[in-house]
């Protein structure tokens, strides 16, 4: 039986860069075999980096980004799925950010594990979300 594969928000990924990241989430982090970001999260660190420039930040970042299981890309599949999404959800008045529904359509496509401190904005999207910031 294959490991499951976990695609950590952007939330979580930060945890690993703080001074003083959460000690339950760095537990956690150890436990999972296979993790994985989208490149939405990619993008966001970044600008986070270049908003902000920390050296110490970046180096651990770029070199979990080396251990990552993958890094996956946005398809036409995954941007088809996530517009359907939000357009779904905006018709019953539910305000969804773009990079949330790419997030989560990521983890829809390629049957992913969902890692996320921000539980609520993937609620109703069809994808198995854990909160690595919460006691299991």
């Amino acid at each position: 039986m294959s490991a499951t594969v976990v695609l950590a928000d952007t939330n979580v990924i930060s945890e690993f860069v703080k001074k003083t990241p959460d000690t339950q989430v760095m537990r956690w982090l150890q436990a999972v075999e296979l993790l994985a970001i989208s490149v939405i999260s990619l993008e966001e660190a970044h600008f986070g980096l270049a908003w902000q420039p920390n050296t110490r930040k970046l180096t651990l970042f770029n070199a979990l980004v080396e251990r990552l299981h993958a890094v996956y890309p946005i398809t036409p599949n995954i941007a088809k799925r996530a517009g359907v999404l939000r357009g779904q959800f905006q018709a019953q008045g539910i305000i969804r950010s773009a990079p949330d529904m790419l997030i989560a359509a990521t983890a829809i496509e390629h049957q992913l594990v969902l890692a996320t401190r921000n539980v609520r904005d993937f609620m109703g999207c069809g994808v198995q979300v854990v909160n690595p910031f919460e006691s299991s």
